[in-house]
């Protein structure tokens, strides 16, 4: 590392300090005032606010979504463009009970103290508030998926979050493809005795799902298949059900593959609908890729939560999960971005393996004092990761390089993931040895 870079680290680690109340009230207010996707008022008030006050020039809203920004805070100098995104929506009836509030507390305290260092080395920096991760409506489409295709990330050098999790930090973990969405049969309602009458889309509902768990018995087991009926058709057992429709996730290891099985399931919502005379139709309320690392924002996030003195799952460990058949992670619009730019998607401690994300237990940690310490801790890593994008010029291209030898194979030739599973190259595995 360069010596200009190692006494930039140390001024940075310094603002994020001088910093530190003020990531921790924000992280408490917005905890305090939990907003579900879409509705995030309070906290993309609140950060607008902070930000403009920092002498960030902020745009609000932003793609059509009304609690999303832009906050923008240029040197005048060439160099990098670099970006933190702040998350800030809650989960219905259980609060921040994912955390965000830790993200959207972690980005700003990154960005903020990263004013000074590019003034001095040029360059500049955005904050970005990126809504409806969750995704729990039916106008939701994620909001970095929104985003990026609003073209919000284009041209960037480098991006960065870090989510609050229960274990071990982690510098990258594998997440994966999603598709949500809704099946709905429309039929025609009649008399129980007189079922030739009408036409009973409960039924129509019922034969779709009864085919795809046929067809499912030839596919890879890595493919997540969950559904739930939201409309069974009516209260009344002696009318035919008019309509019906189940919620239904679907996720596989890589997205080729999952774009292959839901066409699958589209042939059966045609058949039943052929079948049975009821109009079936797919509605897509959201849909993720799945993540693109970059390696050596990996290596050096890592290296400089360990220098902190924070403990690193090994990023390999994503890998070895992947080879077993399992979910080493969770799927996130954040994925999408990582296809149009180099970013990395961290993930910071907030309890021990036990605690589970989602559940009242994961809220009242980031609403206390881990979820304090695992703020400034993603603050400083990202911030020192940023400064090595910022002040080193070999590094940033060598960033560069590797997202672009990715995109120009179409994203084929990501080491350690689906479908090939390429080998890492040796810098990495060097970086991220146990």
């Amino acid at each position: 590392m360069l010596p200009r870079a190692n006494a930039l680290h140390e001024k940075v680690l310094a603002e994020v300090e001088k910093l530190r109340q003020d990531i921790l009230r924000i992280s408490l207010d917005i905890h305090g005032h939990p907003e579900p996707g879409l509705q995030e008022h309070h906290a993309c008030a609140l950060l607008v606010a902070e930000a403009a006050a920092c002498g960030f020039e902020v745009q609000t809203p932003v793609a059509g979504m009304d609690t999303a920004f832009v906050a923008r805070y240029t040197s005048g100098k060439p160099g990098p463009r670099v970006a933190f995104l702040c998350e800030y929506d809650a989960l219905p009836g259980l609060g921040h009970a994912c955390g965000h509030n830790i993200i959207a507390a972690a980005s700003f305290g990154a960005a903020m103290a990263l004013r000074s260092i590019v003034d001095e080395v040029g360059g500049s920096l955005l904050l970005v508030g990126t809504p409806d991760e969750e995704a729990v409506s039916d106008q939701s489409k994620g909001g970095k998926v929104v985003l990026t295709k609003a073209g919000i990330f284009d041209g960037l050098d480098a991006i960065f979050m870090m989510h609050p999790w229960g274990g071990d930090n982690i510098a990258w973990g594998y997440t994966f493809p999603l598709k949500d969405f809704t099946v709905h049969f429309q039929g025609k309602p009649a008399h129980y005795t007189q079922p030739e009458k009408g036409i009973n889309a409960l039924e129509a509902l019922i034969q779709f799902l009864n085919d795809v768990n046929a067809i499912k018995r030839g596919w890879s087991p890595s493919v997540m298949f969950a559904y739930t009926i939201t409309d069974g058709g009516g209260p009344s057992a002696v009318i035919i059900p008019a309509s019906a429709e189940a919620h239904i996730t679907m996720k596989a290891f890589d997205h080729a593959y999952l774009e292959s099985r839901f066409d699958q399931v589209q042939s059966c919502v045609h058949a039943v609908s052929v079948m049975t005379g009821a109009e079936g139709q797919v509605r897509i309320l959201d849909e993720y890729r799945h993540m693109i690392p970059n390696l050596h924002l990996v290596a050096s996030l890592a290296s400089h939560i360990k220098a902190l003195g924070g403990t690193v799952k090994s990023p390999l460990e994503s890998q070895r999960a992947l080879e077993r058949l399992t979910y080493p992670g969770l799927s996130t619009d954040f994925a999408d971005v990582s296809w149009v730019v180099p970013g990395i998607h961290g993930y910071c401690s907030v309890g021990d393996d036990s605690l589970v994300a989602h559940t009242p237990e994961f809220a009242v940690a980031v609403g206390s004092d881990p979820g304090n310490q695992a703020a400034i801790l993603a603050a400083k890593s990202m911030a020192l990761t940023a400064i090595d994008v910022l002040c080193d010029k070999e590094f940033a291209r060598r960033v560069k390089d590797e997202f672009l030898a990715y995109r120009n194979s179409n994203f084929s030739t990501v080491p350690g993931i689906p479908p090939a599973y390429l080998p890492f190259p040796r810098f990495f595995l060097e970086a991220s040895a146990e």
